[in-house]
């Protein structure tokens, strides 16, 4: 692996591992889905002066993939973050890490499950160890009583884990039609019509006070310039110059980044059962994500 495959895939995972702090010290200003969609219009706007030449040049090739947009957007933008920060409101960023970084293994499973994919035995080992060290991780080293120690945020962890396969099938279906960063307009913009609705709700009906300092702007423009464009074009970069394999594998890095991070920046205790549990997680998605020979 090259040193600036390395650096790349350096950046993503701290940039990532940011959103989940950042997400979470944001929500103490700002609800959730006011959060979501504050990340998405700074986004919008960033790819709009960087790609809005490029998307307003393609815009048959665009306009003929709507439907494929619109799916994108809605799971891997819209629902996503809206889930993601809901969850960071009311549990440890650690926890959320570590759930996320099931991500992989749930597609995995939903491909074998659904679509007919053959996993080998290694594959299915690594999806239970995951699956096992996740539960380890939220029930404080106690799976066996998780349905009791469940909180509301995990099971937002749950929503956000869900889009993010349904995004990735879309994705897996669609992308390869689409022009990459060309769509980043659309799909941003319609991220940002699923989300003002749902905002307004939000402080509408649950009548939420927030306040918009400075804290709250430097969180909304580390969300949708970071984890939205950098770390995007970063990961981009490094899926050409390592493949998908080890691209994806490198994110099982983002549950240590997040514990070390949050312990350094924000003082976050990391107790035993997240370090085991992790670690656990960690092992199983790797052998989830690793090429192997058909069969293994």
């Amino acid at each position: 692996m090259t040193a600036r495959a390395i650096l790349y895939l350096c950046v993503v995972v701290l940039l990532f591992a940011g959103n989940l702090l950042v997400g979470k010290l944001a929500t103490a200003s700002l609800p959730p889905l006011t959060l979501a969609l504050a990340r998405m219009l700074v986004a919008f706007i960033a790819v709009s002066a960087l790609f809005g030449r490029a998307a307003w040049q393609q815009r048959e090739a665009l306009r003929r993939q709507a439907r494929a947009l619109t799916a994108m957007a809605i799971t891997g933008m819209a629902l996503f973050n809206a889930t993601l920060y809901s969850a960071l409101r009311t549990t440890e960023s650690t926890n959320v890490a570590v759930l996320e970084s099931m991500i992989p293994a749930v597609t995995a499973l939903v491909m074998a499950l659904f679509f007919r994919e053959r996993l080998g035995g290694v594959k299915w080992a690594g999806i239970v160890m995951s699956a096992f060290g996740a539960a380890w991780v939220v029930t404080d080293g106690e799976p066996l009583g998780i349905l009791q120690r469940l909180q509301v945020g995990d099971a937002f962890v749950g929503g956000a884990v869900a889009s993010w396969v349904l995004y990735m099938l879309a994705v897996r279906r669609w992308l390869g039609r689409i022009p990459f960063y060309a769509s980043l307009v659309p799909m941003t913009g319609i991220a940002v019509a699923c989300l003002a609705p749902l905002s307004l709700l939000e402080n509408w009906l649950l009548d939420t006070k927030w306040h918009l300092d400075g804290q709250a702007l430097a969180a909304m423009l580390y969300l949708g310039i970071g984890p939205s464009l950098i770390a995007l074009v970063c990961y981009n970069r490094a899926l050409l110059l390592v493949g998908p394999s080890r691209t994806a594998t490198s994110l099982n890095l983002l549950p240590v980044a997040t514990m070390l991070l949050g312990y350094w920046l924000l003082g976050t205790p990391i107790t035993p059962s997240q370090i085991v549990g992790a670690a656990v997680t960690i092992v199983g998605v790797s052998l989830v994500t690793l090429n192997l020979p058909r069969g293994w």
